[in-house]
């Protein structure tokens, strides 16, 4: 829920709720990242495309790597992988 707050209150442009992540959802996590990866660094450029399971390894580790570079915060690349109630840990702590 204190995730849900923080989003809406940095203008996240989507509602989110914690029914989203009971199961994994990969797609929105994504686009959690990667707008608030634009925020950290507006000219960043990380792979978009998440359509197969080698694409999304490649996605998260990009994220993972531009984190620590830019914030020295240390993201679990497996939690965020999971796409679930984890992974909204895990994006507390760049929100």
């Amino acid at each position: 829920r204190n995730f849900c707050e923080v989003m809406r209150s940095l203008g996240y442009h989507r509602l989110i709720s914690m029914e989203n992540f009971r199961g994994p959802n990969f797609e929105l996590v994504a686009d959690i990242l990667d707008w608030l990866l634009h925020r950290f660094e507006p000219n960043c450029s990380i792979p978009d495309d998440i359509s197969t399971e080698n694409h999304r390894v490649q996605f998260i580790k990009a994220v993972c790597e531009k984190v620590v570079l830019r914030t020295g915060t240390k993201l679990n690349a497996r939690k965020l992988y999971g796409a679930d109630g984890y992974a909204v840990k895990e994006m507390l702590k760049l929100a």
